[in-house]
């Protein structure tokens, strides 16, 4: 499976097919009503002709003017049962006027929507009454000895509009079936990009393991013979020269052993240890090391409430903070200020603590990337401990939020749960 999803065509082949089904079942849906619709108008048509043709035989044999003299003769005629589906009959002279009508009441009067004799016969259309009831009518042309007149027959389509509402269900159900198959695409493809990222993080991660397994069995001794030799030296030498050398070896030692301590966090992540304790106290303890790391930040701390008990992983959550507080110096470091801001605030549910630096801000469209492994903006540092802070904040069921403008400085938020 994990062969098949790194496929790069895989995607694109699934989302290619999927459209195409979408397509197919979209036309098919159009096809078929169009085919339905025409058929169901081939059936009112050949009605209409048959209906036609029995009038036509009645006058030919009766004679128009014979049955003219009896009004009622179309009226009775729809009385039979074979007649049910016609809704009336009328025949009407080149001047528009009824000479028949299956409502004796309109003989005599003008039809209203007569045509010219010059159109094409038969014809066929569509007309609403007065009722709101749709028609379906055919009109021919009727030759007699005296006159030419048109024939016309109107038919009840409401039979048909009942077939033709099962069609649009089923058309309709083709037309949703092929959006499915478009949503189905879409939802495939991402899928398939997502589950790629992901195999190629999972891949990279065993990779940073194995890294970082190397680097701490090589790299963990012999920093530790370096950083004990130059303690033990610089107790020794007086000169200052040398002192200043040793210092920044000893500094650049301590600094390669905190990157080694920050890959083996991100690569071999330890299980939360919950206990109980008094986070006012740890925020102390924080706040006491981080002066005592950088002596020279302006580091301004506002407490708001009492009795901060909570139940989280004590060293965990002053990673989170030491790694946060690091971030906001130095950033603030960057734009010429020494300040730096930390608070805690007692809400209902959860405890805040926030921290702001006063430095040039991150662009709107860095943010989203800001969590990403191996993502940095800064000329050192790997681009982990973000990534390391918002794993333990879900680690230990903390919201992290991050606010930030340019040349307005950065705040972060942790909200921990009481």
């Amino acid at each position: 499976m994990k062969i098949y999803l790194k496929k790069p065509l895989l995607p694109f082949m699934f989302l290619g097919i999927s459209l195409l089904a979408g397509v197919f079942f979209i036309l098919a849906a159009v096809s078929n009503y169009q085919n339905i619709r025409k058929t169901l108008d081939t059936g009112l048509k050949l009605q209409a002709i048959g209906v036609e043709i029995t009038l036509k035989s009645l006058i030919k044999n009766f004679g128009l003017d014979l049955i003219k003299k009896e009004k009622n003769f179309f009226a009775w005629l729809l009385l039979g049962e074979e007649w049910e589906g016609v809704a009336y009959v009328a025949i009407y002279d080149t001047e528009g006027k009824i000479l028949l009508h299956s409502n004796p009441e309109l003989i005599g009067t003008k039809i209203q929507d007569r045509v010219s004799f010059n159109v094409t016969f038969p014809r066929s259309f569509y007309q609403t009454t007065l009722t709101e009831e749709k028609l379906f009518v055919y009109e021919n042309l009727l030759k007699t000895e005296k006159q030419q007149a048109v024939l016309r027959v109107a038919l009840h389509i409401f039979p048909v509009e009942e077939i033709l509402g099962y069609a649009k269900k089923h058309v309709y159900l083709e037309f949703f079936l092929g959006l499915g198959f478009f949503g189905l695409g879409v939802i495939g493809f991402w899928f398939f990009k997502r589950s790629e990222r992901l195999i190629q993080r999972i891949e990279d991660l065993e990779r940073w393991k194995f890294i970082s397994q190397v680097l701490a069995h090589e790299m963990k001794n012999p920093l530790a013979s370096i950083k004990g030799f130059t303690q033990l030296i610089l107790k020794k030498t007086p000169e200052e020269k040398t002192q200043k050398a040793l210092n920044l070896i000893l500094k650049e030692t301590l600094r390669m052993e905190k990157l080694l301590q920050t890959l083996n966090s991100y690569t071999h992540p330890q299980k939360p240890n919950f206990s109980s304790f008094d986070l006012y106290s740890l925020l102390t303890e924080v706040i006491e090391t981080f002066k005592l790391l950088y002596p020279e930040a302006d580091l301004r701390v506002t407490l708001e409430g009492k009795n901060f008990m909570v139940v989280s992983d004590q060293d965990k959550l002053k990673e989170i903070l030491i790694n946060l507080l690091e971030n906001a110096w130095q950033a603030s470091q960057e734009a010429g200020n020494l300040r730096v801001d930390l608070g805690l605030i007692s809400e209902k549910t959860f405890y805040i603590i926030y921290i702001k630096d006063f430095g040039k801000g991150i662009p709107q469209e860095l943010i989203p990337k800001i969590w990403e492994p191996f993502f940095t903006t800064k000329a050192k540092g790997m681009g982990l401990g973000l990534t390391i802070v918002k794993n333990l904040c879900e680690e230990l069921n903390c919201r992290i939020e991050l606010k930030s403008e340019p040349s307005s400085g950065t705040e972060v938020w942790i909200k921990i749960p009481r």
